[in-house]
């Protein structure tokens, strides 16, 4: 899960103390981080103004001295608050610290404010922005029901401290109450959010891995058409004899096609199970030379087939090992038809860099063929070579009529091949 550094959280997941819920999701994290940023806020300039509102009453106030020293406790408390909260995160310590000094404050209410002043204050005094800050920031610091337990502490220190107030604690009350509930209904959606997140996430990985089993089956069964089904066809038309040594060195290199493709799904299962256990599948990507691998698949045997002559032309190209690896098995099995089908012993092979890509060419002057006139079932144009490179996010183009030639034009990545 990604997630964003900031100054107000320092590791890679906020840091949630003791009596804290940790936050399960993204949606809930950057709601959790918002709400720490406004009980900072909230707690800052409520001291701030309360500050003020003090020292500008300190003339009429019960007592001075009192009040100097709850203002300076007051304003150091929520320097050293917005400073552990920014630092350590929501946590049950300083939650109850938060309560127990503002319920002290509402126990000397009647030593800070002279009762002239309570009564026509009516509860908006600076006692009281402290209060009603507290009360908030309580609901999102202690969840239900300790914070509504913490809003009864703080309210029945506040009628204990200023008796002849009744209206200030049922507000204190409500103001507990509604943001209690406004804390619950935030966070229940956050988490809402969350699991369908969560739920797209495991149905896209999902997708992801039966895109990829049907791109393995698919590679395959191109695989198998490329030798197996080929070295049966030739059987079953006659062009090799039966127990001949040319299907004899067919089956052989059939045979370590087959092994190569049972040692491919048990590499595959060792890597799943690793990504399972806590491995990482995100691999460097390799960049092999193309040109190579082009001359190693011209340079293939094919038992039973004309020997071909093959002229190459090929930049020197490094690319993804996936690509080369389509684009060699492309062009033998285009060298393959040439060889079947073309009457001819000679083709050229050339490669060339087209900007991050490349383009490669595989051409015969032999008899050619009306491409209209393939059948449906045959395989070999259609999953040996176009799809093939559309599975690596290439293209094909086969060009050929009767009597002159065929011309297969291969590009990665796709732009320019249709």
């Amino acid at each position: 899960m990604s997630e964003q550094r900031g100054r107000v959280m320092r590791a890679s997941a906020p840091r949630w103390g003791r009596g804290a819920i940790p936050a399960a999701g993204p949606a809930t994290l950057t709601l959790e981080r918002r709400a720490l940023i406004v009980t900072v806020v909230l707690r800052l300039s409520s001291a701030a103004v309360a500050a003020v509102v003090a020292l500008l009453g300190l003339s009429s106030a019960a007592n001075p001295a009192w009040v100097l020293l709850s203002v300076a406790g007051v304003l150091v408390w929520a320097g050293s608050f917005g400073v552990q909260s920014l630092r350590g995160g929501p946590n049950l310590r300083l939650g109850v610290t938060d309560v127990v000094l503002c319920a002290v404050l509402c126990l000397l209410h009647d030593r800070l404010v002279p009762g002239s002043v309570l009564t026509a204050t009516a509860g908006s005094g600076w006692v009281d922005l402290v209060a009603s800050a507290t009360v908030l920031n309580t609901q999102y610091f202690l969840r239900p029901p300790h914070g509504l337990l913490a809003t009864a502490v703080i309210t029945a220190a506040y009628t204990i401290g200023a008796p002849g107030l009744r209206e200030a604690p049922v507000v204190l009350v409500l103001q507990g109450i509604l943001s209690a509930g406004m804390f619950v209904l935030l966070r229940r959606a956050a988490g809402s959010a969350d699991a369908a997140l969560a739920a797209e996430a495991v149905a896209q990985a999902n997708e992801m891995a039966r895109a990829a089993a049907r791109a393995d089956e698919r590679d395959h069964q191109r695989r198998l058409h490329d030798t197996v089904l080929a070295t049966l066809t030739m059987v079953s038309t006659g062009a090799i004899a039966d127990r001949s040594d040319t299907l004899r060195r067919r089956a052989v290199a059939d045979l370590r096609v087959i092994h190569g493709l049972a040692d491919e799904v048990d590499e595959a299962d060792e890597a799943n199970e690793a990504n399972e256990g806590g491995g990482t599948s995100a691999a460097p990507v390799r960049l092999v030379p193309l040109d190579e691998a082009l001359r190693g698949a011209a340079s293939t045997p094919r038992p039973g087939l004309p020997t071909l002559t093959v002229e190459f032309g090929l930049a020197p190209v490094r690319l993804p090992q996936p690509v080369v690896t389509a684009l060699a098995d492309a062009v033998a099995e285009a060298l393959t038809n040439v060889a079947r089908h073309a009457g001819t012993s000679a083709a050229q092979v050339r490669a060339e860099a087209v900007g991050a890509g490349v383009a490669v060419v595989v051409l015969d002057r032999g008899r050619g063929f009306d491409p209209a006139a393939v059948p449906a079932h045959r395989r070999g144009l259609r999953e040996s070579i176009v799809g093939r490179m559309a599975a690596v996010g290439g293209g094909a183009r086969i060009e050929a009529r009767p009597g002159d030639g065929v011309r297969v034009m291969l590009r990665w990545p796709a732009s320019g091949a249709t």
